[in-house]
């Protein structure tokens, strides 16, 4: 696994040199908890300042994590009743003027899980001085999906907050592929059959997000960043389809997460801790 890693990094680099040049993002701080060492997802936290939740990908617990502005670990949540495969991103939406975070558990390396969830639930307002939380079952809302054509490894999504409709990003195919489907249609024990919705020009998406005013999208790789400007009145697929801008990007040990944060003037990115690898909370301007 780590070696088809380093060969695809290296496979992307060349292939994007001409069109990226690092730049030296501020790091805000670095990642050392040992309960936190494959990060595959962050998203600003809707209560704090320079809050961030965080998870890891397969083999850990039914959790998630705060971290606060220098990446040490704030709390922990433990989602009741879950039993997490290999969670892959988690981003936040709002309804009815709460606060929703949705976990992806929709990893798929193998091809061999025909069915995917994803879970919804409210975010906590956290306590000074609790670092525990517990969200029960009957509080957590699943949401299974398939792929229509074919099984497909994702590890990247988003939630537009103009309408709460989510996007969802392949990771292996030989372009990434966008699918979509509506929260508000989402009806108790069935499936969604997600069909394709276009194809991005590049692939091994492993992050997204959008900004929370719905005005910019982000999308990363193993080694790039890529930014689109969404005009006013404009629908998600029609803003991907458009031009986009290539962010100066400095390449992590296995960089799997991304987000933008509330003031909407910065984005973030972490990594996973490879081999112990430090990993750190990087901030861009865009």
């Amino acid at each position: 696994m780590w070696i088809t890693y380093v060969w695809l990094t290296a496979f992307l680099l060349v292939f994007s040199a001409s069109i990226t040049v690092a730049q030296d993002p501020v790091i805000i701080g670095n990642l050392r908890s040992s309960a936190l060492t494959e990060v595959s997802g962050i998203t600003a936290s809707a209560y704090g300042s320079k809050v961030f939740w965080v998870h890891n990908d397969s083999g850990d617990r039914s959790a998630i994590y705060a971290i606060g502005n220098e990446a040490g670990l704030i709390a922990t949540l433990e989602l009741g009743g879950v039993t997490l495969v290999d969670a892959e991103d988690i981003a936040a939406l709002s309804i009815g003027g709460i606060s929703y975070l949705l976990l992806a558990d929709m990893g798929n390396n193998l091809r061999d899980r025909d069915t995917l969830s994803l879970f919804l639930f409210k975010e906590p307002i956290l306590e000074p001085g609790r670092d525990n939380y517990r969200i029960e079952a009957d509080e957590i809302r699943e949401i299974k999906f398939r792929y229509k054509d074919k099984r497909r490894d994702a590890e990247a999504l988003f939630v537009d907050p103009i309408d709460n409709r989510i996007y969802i990003v392949s990771k292996r195919d030989f372009k990434s592929t966008v699918f979509s489907l509506s929260l508000s249609a989402f009806q108790e024990e069935s499936v969604y059959e997600l069909e394709p919705q276009m194809q991005l020009p590049f692939t091994f998406v492993t992050a997204a997000d959008i900004r929370q005013d719905g005005k910019f999208i982000l999308i990363k790789n193993l080694n790039s960043v890529f930014l689109w400007e969404r005009k006013k009145g404009q629908d998600i697929i029609s803003t991907l389809k458009g031009d986009f801008k290539n962010i100066p990007y400095k390449i992590e040990p296995q960089g799997e997460a991304i987000c933008f944060d509330r003031d909407d003037r910065f984005f973030y990115t972490i990594s996973e801790r490879p081999f112990g690898l430090d990993a750190y909370l990087y901030k861009y301007d865009y």
